[in-house]
C-alpha cells in the first residue's frame, strides 16, 4: 500500500512555470501522479511514501518559482491505495475549465537572464529572436483570452509549435516545459518595419537594424511591445524631443526614458537602493528618480521638473534595440488622454502623423496595458500608476466577499471587482470624459467578468450624479440586486483602511484636486473620521470660490486670485493681480465678479495651484497637476514654516490657509521662491498634523489614513508622516494601490463589503498593527 494525496494550490500558479516545477519535484522525490490546471487552481495528485509526500509539500511551499505566488495549499483528500493501482510516472495532464474561476493570472514578466543569454548566443537557435521567452518570463495577462491558462486560450494559439519547440514544451527538465508562449523563428511571431503608409520596409533582424538606424538619425519610431505601442526617439536631441512634443500635442508633460542598463540609468539620475531594486525587478515599472546635474538628456524631456521617469528594457525587442541606443524616450503611444494604441491597423491610423516608422509584429495584444509608474518617498515606493507588471494581481481579503463592482472615479479611472476572497482592481483606464477611454473601460470589464465567470450582484459608484463610468456600469450589468452611492473622499478613506486591514475607527486626511461633496460643493482637503462602514466629515481646508469652475483648474492664476481675495479682500487682490500677471490686467475684476456663480471648494490641489501661480511657477497648465508638480520641484531648504491656523469649534476643524497666503505675498522679492515653496509645503504638513492631533483629542482616535492624489507630493507626504508620528499619531498609507483616484474603485468595494454582509463580528479580530512608511 502507498499514500495518495490530492492537493489544491491557489494563487498565482498558472503561467509561471508552476506545473513543470511540480513535475520536476515529484520526479526528483520518486513520486508518481499528475498535475493539471483547473479553474479552481492547480490540482496535484501525488502518490508515494508518507515521508516523500511530506518532503514534497515542504518544498512545494519553499522552492516554487520566484514569479509564482501561493495563496493557499489545501489537501483535498488523502488515502492509501494498492501499489499496483498507483500511476507509473508523474504527468502534466490537460487543463480543465469549471464554472467558478479562482485562478490568479500572472502579470507580464520582464525577460529573464537565461533568455537574454540565449538571445546573445550566436550558436543558439533563438539568437536575436525578438519573442524569446520561457516559463520564467514573457507575456501573460496581455495575451490570455480565457482560463485555464493554455496556449489555445491565448493569442499564441495561431502559432503551432515546431518539432524543436514541442520537444522543449514536453520535456520536464527543460526551462520551457509547458511554457505557453514558447516559440522560435521557425514557428513563432514575426517582426517587420513599416512606414506610415503601412508599406513593409524590412523584416526580421533587418527590421531591428533599420529601426535602430532610424532612431540614430533622429526619427520617431512606434514600437509594439507587450501591452501596446511606445513612441521612441533620441532624448539627447532638443530638436527631436521638440518634434515629438509637437506631433504628439504634448507641450510639457514629462516623457519617460528607457536606459540600456543600470549604469546608464545612474548616469542620468540618482538611483537609491530601493529604486535600483524596483528597476531591476521582473515587474520593471517606470521609477521616478531625481535628475543628475550634467546628464546628457535634453531639458525638454522633463521640463521644469527635478525628477525623471526611468525604466529598464523588459522585452526582447527592447534589449535588441537598446544594445545600440543607450538611452531612448519610451513614451506611451496615444493621442492626448486617449488609451494606449495596441493593434497594428490602429497604430497606423492613430500614429501615422507622429511616427516616421513602425516596428510591428503579429503576436496580438488581447489586453492593452500601460507601463506602471512608481515614485520614491525616501526608501518607500509610492504608486503613481498601477498597470503592467502588477495587474491583475488581486488584494487577498480576510473574508469571502459577494460579487461587488466598484465603478471608480472619472479621472485616473479603474474598476474593482470582488470574487471570493479576492478583490481585483483593473489597470489604469484613463479619463472617463473621453469616449475611447469609456470603450476601454467596457472592454476590460467585460473581459474580467468573462475570465473569472463572476457576475456582479452589487454595484457601488460615486456620489457625483453625472459620472459616465457610473452610467456605463449600470448599463453594462444585468442582475444587479442592490446599489450604493459612496462619496468620493469616503472611498479614498476606505481604500486606505482596507489596504491596511484596519477595521477599527480612524481619521482620514484625504487631500486631492476634486471630489463631489455631500453638500454639492467641490471637496478636496478633507479631515474624516469613521470606519469602513461609515464616515463623517470633521474638518477641511477653508473653502473658497473656484472662479470660473473648470477654467480655474486649467488657469491657476484664477485660483490664486480667489485665495488673495479671500485673504485680503477684492481690492487688494486686484492690486496684487496687476503686479503678478500684468498681461491679464483688466481680467481680475470681472473674474472676481463671477465668484457668486462659481462653485465653492476646499481643494488642496487648487491651493497648491494658487501658490504656484503667486510664485510665478505656472499661471496656466497643459496637464493634470502640472503647477503643483512644478511647485514641488522648486522647493528647497528647511526650517521655515508658512503659517496656517487650525481652528476647532463644535467638534469641527477648519485649516485656515489665509495667513500662509499673506505670508507668501509679503516675502515676494525678499525671499527666494525655492525657500517660499519649501516653507509652504512644510507649513501645510505641520498644520495638517496639528489638525489631526486636535481631532485625536476630540474623538480619541490615533490612526490617520492618508489618501488622495496630493500625497504623491514626496515632500508633503514625508513631512506629514514625520509630524504625525512626533505627535503620537500613526499614519496608514497605501502600498497596494496609488493614493490617487485609481484607488477609489477599491474603496467603493471595501464599503460595499461591509453593507452586504461580507464581514461578520469584525471588531472581534482586533485592529492590526498599522503600516507605517519606512
Amino acid at each position: 500500500m502507498i499514500n495518495e494525496f490530492v492537493i489544491l494550490v491557489t494563487g498565482v500558479v498558472q503561467g509561471v512555470g508552476f506545473r513543470p516545477f511540480v513535475a520536476r519535484l515529484a520526479h526528483e522525490l520518486g513520486l508518481s501522479g499528475m498535475v493539471k490546471n483547473t479553474s479552481s487552481g492547480v490540482v496535484i495528485t501525488v502518490q508515494g511514501s508518507e515521508d516523500g509526500i511530506k518532503e514534497f509539500l515542504r518544498r512545494l511551499k519553499d522552492e516554487h518559482p520566484a514569479i509564482a505566488s501561493i495563496q493557499k495549499i489545501t489537501i483535498k483528500s488523502r488515502k492509501q491505495i494498492a501499489t499496483e493501482e498507483a500511476d507509473r510516472s508523474f504527468a502534466i495532464e490537460q487543463s480543465e475549465r469549471q464554472d467558478r474561476q479562482e485562478v490568479l493570472i500572472p502579470p507580464d514578466i520582464a525577460t529573464c537572464d537565461d533568455c537574454l543569454k540565449e538571445m546573445d548566443d550566436l550558436s543558439n537557435r533563438r539568437y536575436r529572436y525578438p519573442f524569446i521567452n520561457c516559463t520564467n518570463c514573457g507575456p501573460r495577462y496581455t495575451i490570455i483570452r480565457a482560463l485555464p491558462y493554455d496556449r489555445a486560450q491565448t493569442t499564441m494559439a495561431c502559432f503551432p509549435m515546431c518539432e524543436a519547440c514541442s520537444e522543449e514544451y514536453e520535456d520536464p527538465e527543460n526551462r520551457r516545459y509547458h511554457a505557453q508562449p514558447n516559440a522560435c523563428r521557425a514557428c513563432g511571431p514575426k517582426i517587420w518595419l513599416a512606414g506610415p503608409d503601412g508599406e513593409v520596409a524590412a523584416t526580421g533582424d533587418e527590421a531591428i537594424d533599420v529601426a535602430i538606424a532610424a532612431l540614430k538619425n533622429g526619427k520617431i519610431v512606434a514600437i509594439k511591445g507587450i501591452g501596446g505601442y511606445h513612441l521612441a526617439c533620441d532624448p539627447t536631441s532638443d530638436a527631436v524631443v521638440a518634434k515629438l512634443r509637437e506631433r504628439k500635442r504634448r507641450p510639457s508633460k514629462p516623457f519617460a526614458i528607457m536606459t540600456v542598463d543600470l549604469n546608464q540609468a545612474e548616469a542620468v539620475a540618482h538611483i537609491t537602493p530601493a529604486a535600483r531594486e524596483l528597476l531591476l525587478s521582473p515587474r520593471r515599472p517606470i521609477v521616478i528618480c531625481t535628475k543628475r546635474e550634467g546628464a546628457k538628456i535634453s531639458p525638454a524631456v522633463a521640463p521644469a521638473q527635478d525628477t525623471i521617469g526611468i525604466m529598464l528594457p523588459y522585452t526582447p525587442i527592447h534589449h535588441l534595440i537598446m544594445k545600440n541606443m543607450p538611452v531612448l524616450i519610451m513614451t506611451s503611444a496615444n493621442i492626448s488622454d486617449s488609451p494606449l494604441v495596441s493593434g497594428n491597423r490602429e497604430a497606423l491610423k492613430a500614429l501615422g502623423g507622429i511616427a516616421d516608422a513602425f516596428l510591428m509584429h503579429n503576436r496580438d495584444i488581447y489586453v492593452r496595458i500601460d507601463d506602471s509608474v512608481v515614485s520614491m518617498a525616501g526608501n518607500r515606493p509610492v504608486f503613481l500608476r498601477r498597470a503592467r507588471g502588477y495587474v491583475p494581481q488581486p488584494f487577498i481579503a480576510d473574508d469571502e466577499a459577494p460579487p461587488i463592482l466598484g465603478a471608480g472615479a472619472e479621472m485616473k479611472a479603474t474598476f474593482s471587482l470582488s470574487h471570493g476572497h479576492l478583490i481585483f482592481t483593473s489597470q489604469y483606464l484613463g479619463d472617463m470624459k473621453e469616449l475611447p477611454s469609456l470603450a476601454l473601460y467596457e472592454e476590460v470589464l467585460s473581459h474580467m467578468i468573462a475570465l473569472y465567470n463572476v457576475h456582479p450582484r452589487f454595484l457601488v459608484y460615486d456620489l457625483h450624479p453625472q459620472f459616465l463610468s457610473t452610467s456605463l456600469a449600470k448599463r453594462s450589468l444585468t442582475g444587479i440586486e442592490d446599489s450604493l452611492p459612496v462619496q468620493h473622499h469616503f472611498a479614498h478613506f476606505a481604500a486606505c483602511l482596507q489596504e491596511n486591514r484596519h477595521y477599527e475607527e480612524a481619521m482620514g486626511l484625504i487631500m486631492d484636486g476634486t471630489g463631489y461633496g455631500e453638500d454639492g460643493s467641490v471637496w478636496g482637503g478633507e479631515l474624516l473620521a469613521g470606519s469602513l462602514s461609515s464616515c463623517r466629515r470633521i474638518g477641511h481646508l477653508l473653502p473658497t470660490p473656484l472662479l470660473g469652475g473648470d477654467r480655474s483648474v486649467l488657469e491657476p492664476w484664477r485660483h490664486a486670485l480667489s485665495l488673495m481675495a479671500t485673504a485680503l479682500g477684492e481690492d487688494e487682490a486686484i492690486k496684487w493681480a496687476s503686479r503678478l500677471w500684468p498681461q491679464k490686467e483688466g481680467l481680475a475684476r470681472p473674474v472676481l465678479a463671477s465668484a457668486k456663480a462659481s462653485p465653492i471648494t476646499t481643494s488642496c490641489g487648487r491651493l497648491f495651484d494658487g501658490i504656484a501661480a503667486i510664485l510665478g511657477v505656472r499661471d496656466a497648465i497643459t496637464y493634470d497637476a502640472q503647477a503643483a508638480m512644478e511647485l514641488e520641484a522648486i522647493a528647497r531648504g528647511a526650517g521655515e514654516f508658512a503659517p496656517f491656523s487650525v481652528v476647532a469649534q463644535d467638534e469641527h476643524i477648519v485649516i485656515d490657509w489665509r495667513p500662509a497666503v499673506i505670508w507668501t505675498l509679503e516675502r515676494l522679492g525678499h525671499m527666494e521662491h525655492a525657500k517660499i515653496a519649501a516653507a509652504f509645503h512644510d507649513g501645510l504638513s505641520k498644520s495638517l498634523a496639528e489638525a489631526c492631533s486636535t481631532a485625536s483629542e476630540m474623538f480619541g482616535l490615533k490612526h490617520v489614513a492618508l489618501s488622495g492624489g496630493t500625497w504623491q507630493n514626496r515632500r508633503l507626504f514625508s513631512m506629514t508622516c514625520s509630524s504625525l508620528r512626533r505627535l503620537g499619531l500613526l499614519p496608514l498609507v497605501h502600498r497596494f494601490l496609488p493614493p490617487n483616484d485609481e484607488c477609489v474603485s477599491f474603496g467603493q468595494v471595501a464599503v460595499g463589503l461591509t453593507r452586504w454582509g461580507r464581514v461578520a463580528n469584525i471588531k472581534a479580530r482586533g485592529a492590526p498593527s498599522p503600516i507605517l512608511p519606512s
